[in-house]
């Protein structure tokens, strides 16, 4: 059975940049335009994003949409 990559490591590499940028669920939430309830599921694995929602979670974080593909696909490639 293929894996879905998205469905098991995004909830570990959004908490991670989240953290890092030091932002509460509630701050990543505002600047995405999404509810906090809808971050604290993509961070539990029951949602995650579409390509629209990656990239308004990307730039809410100022990071490049494409650092958080590298950090699943290293996620996903480790296993970690």
């Amino acid at each position: 059975m293929e894996q879905q990559i998205t469905k098991t490591y995004f909830r570990d590499v959004l908490r991670e940049y989240r953290l890092k940028a030091g932002m509460t669920q509630e701050q990543l939430a505002g600047l995405a335009g999404v509810s906090k309830g809808f971050v604290g599921k993509m961070e539990t694995g029951q949602k995650w994003p579409n390509i629209d929602m990656l990239i308004k979670l990307a730039e809410a974080l100022n990071i490049r949409p494409g650092e958080m593909t590298d950090a699943l696909v290293k996620k996903w490639k480790t296993k970690d």
